[in-house]
């Protein structure tokens, strides 16, 4: 479907996470590891509990911006408990979080020793991410696995 924007309205509207001041300080005063297909296997196998944040294209998934928001609050409330805390690269994000099974975007959730122990899909409100991720970040065992297909 074509867009109904003129292409200089059509310009204000992208999201470039590189230099997008809520990316930045996320992936810099926060000290968010900026996760990719290079770096995941690294960052999840760090000894202890992960934090991990998954993000879609924030041109046209206006919730990442609002999970680079909450992603912040929600990592202090775990941080005496977290060895790190990452935030995908956007451009990645989809395709990390389907191969475990998550399907709705933005999502979070975490790893343990290298194993993947659940997460919760799309916005919620803070109550839910707090008991909820509590919850995951108690498990003993990975969770198990849903078969997510991706259209390409």
């Amino acid at each position: 479907m074509p867009s109904k924007l003129n292409d200089p309205t059509r310009e204000m509207t992208i999201v470039n996470v590189d230099d997008h001041p809520i990316f930045n300080r996320l992936w810099g005063k926060e000290g968010f590891v900026r996760v990719n297909e290079e770096n995941l296997e690294e960052f999840k196998s760090a000894k202890g509990l992960v934090l991990i944040f998954f993000a879609d294209n924030p041109t046209t998934f206006k919730e990442t911006i609002d999970m680079a928001v909450i992603a912040p609050e929600v990592a202090k409330v775990f941080q005496d408990h977290i060895a790190a805390k990452g935030f995908t690269d956007p451009a990645v994000g989809r395709a990390i979080a389907s191969r475990l099974g998550l399907t709705r975007l933005p999502a979070v959730g975490f790893y343990r020793d290298g194993e993947w122990l659940g997460g919760l899909q799309g916005l919620k409100n803070w109550n839910e991410y707090i008991s909820g991720l509590a919850e995951i970040g108690g498990r003993t065992a990975p969770a198990r696995r849903t078969i997510s297909i991706q259209a390409n």
